[in-house]
């Protein structure tokens, strides 16, 4: 359907607040999950999950003034199943780093689309999210790098699971290289880049998406 309709709209909000409920419930797993870990990133995943929790009330509104409802649309567990990997640099790879990137494609996208049609609210809206999916990618790459110093085979594994995560949401590519407009979900490269992703890692997921098999 084309993504300018206001109903292609409100469902793909309806499916943002689903996995930003299903983001703030894995932040908070994350938070209880590792107590070993340095009391930095437990601070890091506690402001993740009052961020999610803010990004939920504000697609709860912007799906109200979609004049839509929650559980109008059905949806799916996948991406708390995503967030529940046993280790924690795992855990924040898989997460802040693929699905919350995968975040950052989606809203880049909702943001350029909102100002086509001419609805600030929505374009303002989620420009205010996008800095925070900004922020958890970030806080991401630090904590892999972090939590991963020292041992390059732990590093290995995380980044094979997050580049699992990437394979999996790029959803038999709909996740494509492309104009706004003309793709069902654009890889977001200068958010990306802003959040700390390298050319290489951009290249790569491009790569991905080419490749990926039906979902």
């Amino acid at each position: 359907p084309d993504l300018a309709s206001r109903e292609s709209i409100k469902e793909r909000v309806h499916g943002i607040l689903v996995g930003e409920l299903q983001a703030m419930e894995g932040a908070g797993r994350t938070v209880y999950d590792f107590p070993d870990t340095p009391w930095e990133f437990t601070l890091d995943m506690a402001r993740q999950v009052w961020d999610e929790s803010r990004h939920v009330e504000i697609y709860i509104r912007l799906l109200e003034h979609l004049d839509g409802y929650v559980g109008e649309f059905p949806e799916t567990t996948i991406l708390w199943r995503c967030a529940c990997a046993e280790d924690a640099a795992a855990r924040v790879a898989g997460v802040n780093r693929g699905l919350e990137g995968l975040a950052c494609d989606v809203f880049n996208q909702l943001i350029h689309i909102a100002a086509k049609i001419g609805d600030p609210i929505i374009e303002r809206a989620v420009d205010f999210v996008l800095a925070d999916e900004i922020t958890h990618v970030r806080m991401g790459s630090r904590w892999l790098n972090e939590l991963t110093r020292g041992d390059p085979e732990r590093r290995r594994r995380a980044i094979e699971f997050q580049e699992t995560i990437d394979e999996r949401f790029n959803l038999g590519g709909v996740r494509q290289d492309g104009p706004h407009p003309e793709v069902p979900i654009s890889i977001a490269k200068d958010a990306r880049r802003l959040a700390g992703f390298t050319d290489e890692e951009i290249e790569r997921l491009v790569r991905s998406t080419q490749r990926s098999p039906v979902y």
